[in-house]
């Protein structure tokens, strides 16, 4: 762990983690706080003089990541989001993998078969969690608006929501399922509308408020919210 003492008299904590596949030093910012990733055998007195270098942008971003939690509401570390709730997570350890998500007590237990890839059992609950939903919601939207589509996948994209190519297929995002219901809806709504315009001119978003009234506030959920939920944007 460093710390990086700040103007105002505050420390700025900065953990540090060791990777083997590491080439070199780098610095990651995210809504959990700034991570320096070294190569085994690291000098202390590099990485000390790296951060230093960096610490303009160290503070800018961590600014801006504190002032998301404020926001989002997210101050733990171990929790998930399901349908625009957050859930704190609890792992057991068993021979099949499932998951009970209660809102009473605001928790998601996943019962998973090796903890050291729970993430990957968790991110398969994900998966067909959002297949449900938009297997659900898709045809009812498309038929509304009169548009048709040629088959939908939910897949992992660490850069967008959702997509739609010229051969009128649709992709979701698999953590898609970690949004509210009505901005689900949007994504849906706002892939289908590329069906009849293949860009963001003034045209598509006319096509987009006529479905969806809302769309600006639900837009704007998915902004602040994909750098805690771990997608970049739509």
């Amino acid at each position: 762990m460093l710390s990086l003492p700040l103007d105002d008299g505050s420390i700025l904590c900065i953990s540090v983690r060791t990777s083997s596949r590491a080439r070199r030093l780098r610095l990651v910012s995210g809504i959990r706080g700034v991570e320096a990733v070294v190569p085994a055998g690291y000098d202390e007195d590099k990485l000390q003089e790296f951060v230093q270098y960096k610490r303009d942008w160290i503070i800018k971003t961590a600014n801006y990541y504190s002032r998301l939690r404020e926001k989002t509401g997210h101050t733990e570390s171990d929790v998930v989001y399901y349908l625009g709730r957050r859930y704190r997570v609890r792992l057991v350890k068993d021979r099949l993998a499932s998951a009970i998500v209660s809102d009473g007590l605001g928790t998601a237990t996943f019962h998973v078969t090796d903890m050291r890839r729970y993430k990957r059992e968790i991110e398969q609950w994900y998966r067909e969690q959002t297949a449900k939903v938009i297997a659900e919601r898709l045809p009812g939207l498309s038929a509304r608006l009169g548009l048709t589509y040629n088959k939908f996948t939910v897949k992992r994209q660490k850069s967008r929501w959702a997509s739609c190519s010229k051969k009128r297929n649709l992709n979701f995002n698999l953590l898609l399922s970690a949004a509210p219901a009505e901005v689900i809806d949007y994504v849906i709504v706002h892939e289908l509308c590329h069906i009849t315009e293949m860009n963001h001119s003034k045209r598509f978003w006319q096509l987009v408020e006529s479905a969806d009234p809302g769309y600006r506030q639900h837009k704007e959920w998915l902004e602040d919210h994909s750098p805690v939920i771990g997608v970049q944007g739509l």
